[in-house]
């Protein structure tokens, strides 16, 4: 006879498990549940446990249990998905210090013979590439899909290419922001190179790179990583520290909210980086996307500082840097003609969205957040609406981030804006204007909307109650 085992629960039933076999009371229903795994084995043996599991595993853990037994490292290394992610952005043998020593020693890149022949690229890039090297040689490296290196000295542009071209690399999403030794003119190039008209056939296999927004912000941690806190954890064989691989979701609404000023590249001046953009248009996508929808829809109404700005490259857009959510215009609340709907339009059209997702798939690392209407919890389509600096001059609160479309607001129609722009531009002080210097009288036709970069209907007026002093400006 098989052994019978009682249980008490917390509501004060009983249960009476039998051979694998669990009665709860005397539910007639309830007739037989299957046995719990009994291993961690078995866990991972299950595709949709192991996948959700992986994902907030670091390297090093995954190193100790392959070593835990014959069986594990069996797994482990029979497995693709196991390292399908690779974040190689703390790992200690990849590290390079601020100020390398040639004499310092303790590394095995440093023992090779190092003379007048050995390049700046090939001694910065030694410490990863024999991070590299190693994993090719455990025959991991064709499995890795996503690659994390941020904030890495040891990035150079030799390494960038042998990952973007050689066979022996498969990755889909390469992640190399902040890294001090990256050359950027170089980078573009190699990015036009490979995105040419003449590649050959199924190249590249690079479909997403993580270059424009903060590491930092991926998962709340500070932009510094201390020597000595890198250096002290105890990993494994490559001495990487745990990370997390979820996506946070204040992160990934970033793009998707009226948040403002999302990247900085590209806020003050126009770079080379639009130009790589266009030529990588629909083969690679960013973390960043051009602003061509609103510069379309605001054509009419672009300041006259704007307009120089955009006839400097005829032809090729701007960097979109300030997110304004997607409720639309402040009046209409539409959006601009071609802003990207998602389910609607190409997924090229959005930005990669940080940290890189575990699966390497492009359409995760782009997908947005459900846009939810509160009162009826119902699904919204979701809009990316996004623009330079240039294209709102004028249009947008630098504080609430609301805006105005071209047919709710003209700024260039507005004589009480030219006029208050000649004298702020005379004074030695910012110029705060009286409410009957932003308004007409029938408070439509002349009024003005924003001054100062502030909407005058909430944050200018409330700045301006804040320091009016006694003479009760605002009153």
């Amino acid at each position: 006879m098989s052994s019978t085992e009682s249980t008490l629960w917390s509501d004060g039933s009983s249960s009476h498990r039998t051979a694998g076999i669990v009665n709860i009371g005397m539910d007639p229903q309830v007739e037989h549940l299957e046995q719990i795994p009994t291993s961690l084995f078995d866990l991972f043996n299950n595709p949709i446990i192991a996948d959700n599991l992986l994902q907030y595993l670091p390297f090093s853990s995954i190193s100790r249990l392959a070593r835990a037994s014959r069986v594990y490292y069996n797994w482990v290394f029979q497995t693709p998905k196991v390292f399908q992610y690779l974040d190689l952005s703390r790992s200690r043998g990849a590290y390079t210090p601020p100020i390398p020593r040639i004499d310092n020693g303790g590394h095995s890149w440093r023992a090779e013979r190092m003379d007048e022949n050995l390049t700046e690229d090939e001694f910065y890039a030694g410490p990863l590439r024999s991070v590299l090297n190693r994993l090719n040689r455990l025959q991991i490296l064709p499995d890795v899909k996503v690659l994390v290196l941020d904030g890495l000295a040891s990035v150079t542009h030799d390494l960038l290419y042998e990952i973007a071209t050689d066979n022996r690399y498969n990755v889909r999403l390469l992640s190399i922001r902040q890294c001090p030794n990256v050359n950027q003119s170089r980078l573009q190039q190699l990015l036009r190179h490979i995105c040419r008209p003449t590649r050959p056939e199924g190249t590249p296999r690079l479909q997403g790179l993580y270059y424009f927004t903060n590491p930092a912000d991926d998962y709340g941690r500070s932009d510094s990583v201390s020597v000595s806190s890198v250096m002290s954890v105890d990993g494994a064989a490559l001495g990487l520290l745990p990370t997390s691989k979820s996506r946070p979701q204040d992160n990934e609404a970033r793009w998707y909210s009226p948040s403002g000023r999302v990247v900085q590249h590209g806020t003050t001046n126009r770079t080379s980086w639009e130009e790589t953009l266009q030529a990588c248009d629909g083969i690679i996508s960013f973390d960043v996307v051009l602003c061509k929808a609103m510069h379309e829809s605001v054509a009419s109404c672009l300041h006259d500082a704007s307009v120089d700005v955009m006839n400097a490259k005829p032809g090729v857009s701007t960097i979109a840097t300030v997110a304004l959510g997607p409720e639309g215009c402040s009046g209409c609340g539409k959006a601009p003609d071609g802003a990207p709907i998602w389910g609607q339009s190409n997924i090229s059209e959005f930005p990669l969205l940080s940290p890189p997702p575990f699966s390497g798939k492009l359409i995760d690392a782009v997908r947005p957040p459900h846009r939810i209407h509160s009162p009826s919890k119902t699904f919204l389509p979701q809009r990316l609406i996004v623009s330079c600096t240039w294209c709102l001059v004028n249009r947008h609160c630098d504080s609430c981030h609301i805006w105005w479309c071209a047919d709710c607001y003209n700024p260039k129609h507005s004589q009480k804006l030219k006029d208050l722009e000649t004298i702020s531009a005379n004074t030695n002080l910012s110029y705060l204007p009286s409410a009957s210097e932003l308004q007409s009288s029938d408070g439509k036709g002349d009024s003005v909307k924003v001054f100062n970069g502030l909407c005058v209907e909430n944050c200018l007026v409330g700045e301006m109650m804040a320091g009016a002093g006694s003479n009760g400006m605002w009153a």
